[in-house]
């Protein structure tokens, strides 16, 4: 695929609040995030994939895809079991490079903006993976996106969260159960934690009741 057909994979909405406090990432961060994320800390991405326990059949939505370091696991397993991989970002930069990481896989639906005005219907995923993003997100703007992303999950479906917890960088875990739960979710497993690479954590599985 060429870069002028990947570019063209890309679907954009309005982006919105969310991506006016989210500047372009430089080359050099790219070039670290592909190193760092994509190959250093890929056996850990791969573990924390395989822990979801997905069937593969799943509509799944990666928000804040990055780089691709889960969406590379998460798409070979959803087109080998019939799922669908949706991967939301408000970068062009990092769609884009994401187009290269994915290029295997021509399906994946690859959307840029803010989710608020992408014109999703209700229920459109079983699966919503928020992982090491929504600590990113301006805190005036982190309600209104978890309600969004619960909207779009469907009754019964689970949506997996994972934050870093360092005050310098990151968010307290009692503010992301806060979040959640006050959107209508049920949390089930959670784990806090410590990584020596990652640093202090909070992960968890949450379910939507229906």
């Amino acid at each position: 695929m060429d870069r002028t057909a990947e570019k063209s994979r890309s679907v954009e909405a309005g982006v919105g609040p969310e991506g006016a406090s989210s500047p372009e990432p430089g080359r050099a961060e790219i070039v670290a995030a592909r190193y760092f994320n994509n190959l250093v800390l890929s056996p850990l991405y791969r573990r924390y994939v395989q822990e979801m326990q997905l069937r593969g059949d799943e509509r799944v939505l990666d928000f804040g895809s990055g780089a691709g370091a889960a969406a590379r696991h998460l798409a070979p397993l959803l087109a080998a079991g019939g799922g669908h991989l949706t991967c939301m970002d408000v970068s062009a930069r990092w769609q884009e490079t994401l187009c290269g990481v994915l290029r295997a896989y021509p399906d994946v639906d690859l959307r840029r903006g803010d989710v608020r005005s992408m014109g999703l219907p209700d229920a459109s995923f079983d699966v919503v993976l928020v992982h090491w993003m929504l600590h990113d997100v301006p805190p005036w703007d982190r309600a209104p996106i978890v309600a969004e992303l619960v909207r779009l999950l469907r009754p019964g479906g689970r949506l997996f969260s994972h934050e870093p917890t360092n005050p310098r960088h990151g968010m307290p875990a009692a503010e992301v159960r806060t979040l959640l739960s006050g959107a209508g979710l049920r949390e089930g497993v959670a784990e806090e934690g410590k990584k020596a690479i990652l640093g202090p954590y909070y992960r968890a599985v949450w379910f939507k009741p229906g």
